[in-house]
């Protein structure tokens, strides 16, 4: 697959392996805050029924299916993983949202679609998994049409004495011997991701990220902290070319 790499790869076992069994546990190991955090990312974004979206990182589509049921657009859903998008397609024909999101197997490093193709591109807990972030913010903002939107979702770290011992506990303990009580996939998800959060934020604060939008033209950038620290929402909107 066209730009497949460590990422790519560990992301793809991962998500695999929960494929059949995702969307439960990810609610509850979010402290039942994902749906709502979905929704905010939705409400900053500025769309009609007419607007083309794409949602990167669409995992069983989750987040396509939101934009759709709270818009009435077109979503086109993104993701690496075969076994997820195919128990997004059963969720999907069990939904009157069929005729709306469609799923397509890719890469946010190489986007199977032309330039300036979408009026809004959102994507969720992505970043962590690419290697070069940087160039897939470029290649996401390349299919994003001039004045379009750009949304991302993505984990957060709770601060303070209190906040940050708790967010501990229930990445490096509760998690890990919760989800090995559900499977070895999600065992396997539960000891990853705490400390894949600690490493991304200690490579990238969010002032470096929202540089890394300035760069591939994403102006006006804002976030939004959620739940106390738990997850932050990022957005804002590819400049206008002259003579647009």
């Amino acid at each position: 697959m066209p730009g497949t790499n460590n990422g790519n790869r560990l992301a793809r076992r991962l998500f695999d392996s929960i494929a059949n069994n995702y969307e439960g546990p990810a609610r509850a190991f979010s402290l039942f805050q994902y749906d709502r955090w979905r929704r905010l990312l939705v409400s900053r974004l500025d769309l009609s029924e007419s607007s083309a979206v794409l949602d990167v990182s669409t995992g069983t589509g989750l987040g396509a299916r939101e934009i759709a049921r709270a818009v009435g657009c077109p979503v086109v859903g993104l993701d690496l993983s075969a076994r997820m998008l195919r128990r997004g397609r059963q969720n999907l024909n069990a939904s009157p949202l069929g005729q709306t999101v469609s799923l397509v197997q890719g890469t946010a490093e190489a986007l199977p679609f032309p330039d300036d193709r979408f009026d809004a591109v959102v994507f969720t807990f992505l970043l962590r998994y690419v290697e070069d972030r940087q160039a897939v913010l470029d290649e996401l903002a390349r299919v994003l049409k001039p004045g379009g939107q750009m949304a991302s979702l993505e984990f957060y770290i709770p601060r303070g004495p209190v906040l940050y011992p708790l967010w501990l506990l229930h990445t490096r303990v509760a998690m890990p011997l919760g989800t090995k009580l559900i499977s070895p996939g999600w065992g396997d998800v539960g000891s990853f991701l705490g400390r894949s959060i600690s490493t991304f934020y200690r490579e990238n604060t969010l002032e470096d990220l929202t540089r890394m939008w300035t760069r591939v033209g994403i102006v006006g950038v804002n976030t939004e902290v959620l739940s106390l620290g738990g997850a932050v929402v990022t957005w804002g909107r590819k400049e206008q070319r002259d003579g647009d």
